[in-house]
């Protein structure tokens, strides 16, 4: 049984701090959090640092909100799994290709820093990787109960989606391999459902590739 979410809305963010916090997002995956000081976070939003404080007691607040508001947008991930007016296959392929697109930026450093300073924040991490790792087993468990899917250890590949998620943030792994996210992405997809689907449509699989 998964822990309770604290993805939910909290509290309200006005479009302003939504503004800022997702400007600050970039900032901090290529600098950080540990590194900057308020003062840079200000002079980056173009900001004096007296109009964040307004909003924020300490920057540990303003960490945790920037996250916050990434993995709301990421819970979407969800609606679209289980989106039954679509192909059942296509939604893996919409939700996946979703998330890896949100994904893009995110760096170690930022990561790290977040593990390491961050208790409260990387505890929202690590609950959002646990509720995807459920809703995932979920789609493959329906999967196979409708007949679509092979039987397979469905929490053991919601697990396999997770570690690529980690790889497509690694910039490194994808330069080492000489591969874009798209192309990867194109190549698990492809990979995963030759090997799960019970009647293998290879028209089908192309076609999720080329939209």
């Amino acid at each position: 049984m998964g822990r309770k979410s604290i993805i939910k809305e909290r509290k309200q963010l006005n479009s302003k701090q939504k503004r800022w916090l997702a400007n600050t997002l970039p900032f901090f995956y290529k600098n950080g959090i540990q590194g900057p000081t308020m003062n840079d976070i200000a002079d980056h939003l173009g900001l004096s640092k007296a109009t964040i404080y307004n909003y924020y007691e300490s920057k540990e607040e303003l960490v945790h909100d920037a996250l916050w508001l990434k993995l709301k947008e990421l819970d979407k991930f969800r609606d679209l799994l289980f989106d039954d007016s679509q192909d059942f296959v296509g939604r893996y392929f919409e939700g996946v290709n979703f998330v890896t697109s949100k994904l893009i930026g995110i760096t170690e450093l930022y990561l790290e820093d977040l593990k390491n300073h961050y208790p409260k924040s990387w505890a929202s991490v690590e609950m959002y990787y646990e509720r995807s790792a459920e809703n995932l087993k979920k789609y493959y468990d329906l999967g196979i109960e409708k007949g679509l899917f092979r039987p397979f250890n469905t929490g053991l590949m919601a697990t396999f989606d997770l570690r690529f998620f980690n790889m497509m943030v690694d910039a490194n792994f994808l330069q080492s391999n000489e591969v874009n996210i798209e192309t990867a992405f194109a190549e698990y997809f492809n990979m995963k459902f030759n090997g799960i689907l019970m009647k293998r449509d290879l028209t089908l699989l192309t076609n999720f590739q080329r939209n």
